[in-house]
């Protein structure tokens, strides 16, 4: 009995050296990483509390274009070509020739060229591969995203030497001849730092959020920032949407209406029209209309004419709290303007 104990006292050491000797370090990473995590979580919801709409700056110098348009392509690419330092692509879909070539191109010129890709995008699920294989032919740094941190990684952003592009477009040809997508330009300093270190940290696989007033990330924190910022109308909402099926959303657009009285309209795809989920909402005075032209993949709100959100966002559970996916909030003036001459037009 004495002699069962020693070698089970035996074994145990043996183990505790064995895991200390070629597990200890990772085990260490392990919980330090989820104890950094939990933190910036918690750091992120202290700064939501004190969210206020009317704290979010104005970006003066700003651009936003919409698709279909081919010159708009030809302006990415130009960008691109014209790149000296750095090119980041965070994308859930990247399948256009030119645009592929343009960063070849860049690589080439010696500029430093990264690339996050979504490995399985929704019953497309080898659309990337193509460009992954192609970009590691040219030595390109690419990476997919990382499954453990996100259930897709659907954000829609570009990085070109200071220039920030958030879209609600991926880079594929019928983005830009048959969809109804936006595109927002803004050169910022401190909003490129702030996505330098969101792009940085998904392009190393690390799980954090970084907060800023003007942004809205998934997963984390969108959830609430969503119901606060539709909470603020007064008097309008304008929406693009692919499909309303986020029940708790939907919810806050009827009790909004039915509250306050104000008039809410959507833009959607002729395939989201006979959802039940659309119907209701119709059917509590929510005005929604198909766009009558091109394949609809836009993602955004107008609140009060004065605040506009471009994002990559769907209205659904997984888009909203597992997905990762990039919003922009603006509120300048001749931006708004120009948006909202292309939601009426859509809704008449």
């Amino acid at each position: 009995m004495k002699k069962n104990k020693i070698i089970s006292f035996l074994v145990i050491i043996n183990f505790l050296i064995f895991f200390s000797l070629f597990y200890w370090k990772e085990y260490f990473d392990f919980h330090k990483d989820k104890i950094e995590i939990s933190k910036n979580e918690k750091e992120n919801k202290e700064q939501l509390e004190n969210f206020k709409i009317d704290n979010i700056k104005n970006y003066e110098n700003i651009e936003i274009f919409s698709t279909p348009d081919k010159k708009l392509l030809n302006y990415i690419v130009e960008k691109i070509n014209s790149a000296h330092d750095y090119v980041y692509v965070e994308i859930y879909m990247l399948t256009e020739n030119r645009t592929r070539e343009a960063l070849i191109k860049a690589k080439k010129r010696w500029v430093d060229v990264k690339i996050i890709l979504e490995k399985d995008p929704y019953l497309a699920y080898s659309i990337n591969d193509k460009t992954y294989n192609e970009f590691k032919k040219y030595n390109i740094e690419i990476v997919w995203s990382n499954t453990k941190n996100y259930a897709l990684n659907h954000s829609k952003m570009i990085l070109i030497d200071w220039l920030n592009i958030i879209s609600t477009g991926n880079l594929t040809y019928s983005t830009f001849t048959q969809n109804r997508d936006f595109f927002v330009f803004i050169n910022d300093l401190e909003l490129n730092k702030k996505l330098l270190k969101i792009f940085n940290d998904d392009f190393e696989w690390i799980k954090k959020t970084v907060y800023d007033d003007n942004l809205i990330i998934s997963p984390t924190i969108s959830r609430e920032k969503i119901i606060d910022l539709l909470e603020s109308a007064n008097s309008d909402i304008k929406i693009y949407m692919q499909y309303f099926s986020d029940d708790e959303i939907n919810k806050k657009l009827i009790e909004i209406k039915k509250k306050k009285n104000i008039k809410i309209s959507a833009v959607i795809p002729k395939t989201a029209i006979n959802d039940e989920n659309t119907k209701k909402l119709i059917d509590n005075q929510i005005e929604i209309k198909v766009i009558p032209k091109y394949t609809m993949h836009a993602k955004s709100i107008l609140i009060d004419e004065k605040y506009l959100f471009i994002w990559s966002i769907n209205f659904s559970n997984y888009s909203i709290d597992k997905n990762r996916e990039i919003w922009i909030l603006i509120n300048n003036k001749d931006i708004i303007l120009k948006f909202l001459d292309i939601f009426n037009y859509d809704f008449k």
